[in-house]
């Protein structure tokens, strides 16, 4: 647009409930997405643009700025504001990393300026300053062992390890149980760290089938046999992406199949202490063949990226100690002391019932402005809304981003492709309740059929 008369991009603003200033972002983004805006093009005057929409000169001056922090625009002295020939940078809201929302009553940063600086005032400098590779030290998988009570009660340390979060842990677990090629069985949806996993050590995913209680133990069976798997991948409690829980009652009956095929089950427990009230743990259900794997990055904080693990006996824990030596050496032990002695205070209890309340408090705010359908939980981080018809979450996926918006289609989930189709929404990211609420009102406009891509209603 080198004529500065020619505002035929504004034919891309949208009417709706979103503030005027992104609804100008909006245009901004389509019209260089459609190429009526190129790079290089010259945008009007600040005041001019006010004149012709009828708004403030503020609220233009609000949407310039969000522009040229989304990379859509640059300002020159002198010379005026031209489309930038970048892509646009990250999103305004992200809807697709799954965090903990901050805690309100809690100030993160403080406490862990005052918990480093309290911890190194109290342990000697040899024990954070040198090395103690493989399943941590004594306290630290003595920390682990009660932060893990809740899912299958005080275990001996020996049976515990610790590490620089679930993904390291999970890497050690398949370096440990499995061989290069092996297959291991998993929801046909499932977390996309174990899809990255698996593609970088050589293994192979099968997707089981299920119903509306989680994996059926049928179709476990016709699975194992098939691929002659020895390992079974679960997310039972509060599920990425679905948010389901798996009921006890089919809790047991995998148990039972899992016995019956020989199968050993790693339990991925990232989310339970989100919940007042959880099922039993496959941990206290069948601890002779569970290996259980719980973060405090999903509960507290990303920062805290130290995970526990639990294992059927301390054989198993050697192995999978020197499956961490070979791959991350140990956990930072600045970062784990930390975490332990948080746990030891009741600190981290207190901030996972904080993150909890906050959570819930986005769940309400999610049932409130969205749509029917979509699949939650009170305290869930996330949500799932399944896809069927013309509609594809990829196609939802471009139109949100053009919005300002990041959401995860189901392809970032899928071990069978196009068993199902959906997208997974994540409340923790934004950095408030209003900010949330923004992004859920822009979301609820694209599934309507209000964006600029006319998609089909929902």
């Amino acid at each position: 647009m080198n004529d500065e008369s020619d505002l035929g991009w504004l034919s891309c603003l949208e009417e709706g409930p979103r503030p005027i200033y992104l609804r100008i972002v909006d245009a901004l983004a389509a019209g260089r997405s459609s190429g009526r805006l190129q790079p290089g093009d010259r945008l009007p005057p600040q005041r001019e643009l006010a004149r012709v929409l009828g708004v403030d000169l503020t609220t233009v001056t609000r949407a310039f700025t969000e522009a040229r922090r989304r990379n859509l625009i640059d300002a020159t002295a002198g010379r005026g504001t031209f489309i930038t020939p970048g892509e646009p940078e990250e999103p305004i809201l992200d809807l697709s990393m799954n965090i903990p929302p901050a805690p309100v009553g809690f100030s993160l940063p403080a406490l862990i300026r005052s918990g480093i600086d309290a911890l190194l005032k109290r342990s000697s400098a040899e024990a954070l300053l040198s090395y103690h590779p493989g399943p941590g030290s004594p306290a630290e998988r003595a920390a682990g062992s009660s932060w893990l009570a809740a899912a299958g009660g005080r275990l001996p340390t020996e049976r515990i390890a610790v590490g620089s979060g679930a993904q390291a842990l999970l890497a050690a677990v398949l370096l440990s149980q499995t061989g290069e090629g092996d297959t291991i069985l998993t929801d046909a949806l499932t977390y996309p760290g174990l899809i990255a996993l698996a593609e970088a050590t050589g293994r192979k995913l099968a997707g089981v089938g299920r119903d509306d209680d989680g994996i059926r133990p049928d179709d476990l069976e016709e699975a194992a046999r098939r691929h002659g798997a020895r390992l079974l991948y679960l997310n039972p409690t509060l599920h990425n992406p679905t948010t389901l829980t798996v009921p006890e009652g089919r809790r047991r009956e995998l148990a039972r199949m899992a016995g019956k095929l020989g199968l050993t089950i790693v339990e991925d427990d990232p989310y339970s202490l989100l919940l007042t009230s959880a099922p039993p743990a496959f941990l206290s259900i069948t601890p002779e063949r569970t290996i259980h794997v719980a973060t405090l990055a999903k509960c507290i904080s990303p920062f805290l990226r130290t995970a526990f693990l639990a294992a059927p006996d301390g054989q198993t824990v050697e192995r999978i100690g020197a499956a961490i030596r070979g791959t991350t050496m140990m956990a930072p032990p600045l970062m784990t002391g930390l975490a332990c002695e948080w746990v030891r205070s009741g600190l981290a209890g207190e901030i996972t019932a904080a993150v909890r309340a906050e959570a819930e408090a986005r769940q309400a705010i999610a049932r409130k402005i969205l749509p029917a359908g979509f699949a939650s939980a009170d305290s869930s981080l996330h949500l799932w809304y399944p896809l069927s018809g013309r509609l594809r979450s990829s196609e939802l996926g471009d139109a949100a981003r053009r919005r300002g918006l990041a959401i995860s289609p189901a392809a970032e989930f899928s071990v069978v492709p196009g068993v199902a189709d959906g997208l997974r929404l994540a409340l923790g990211a934004a950095s408030s309740r209003e900010r949330l609420e923004e992004g859920l009102r822009g979301l609820v406009s694209i599934l309507g059929g209000g964006s600029r891509q006319s998609l089909p209603a929902v």
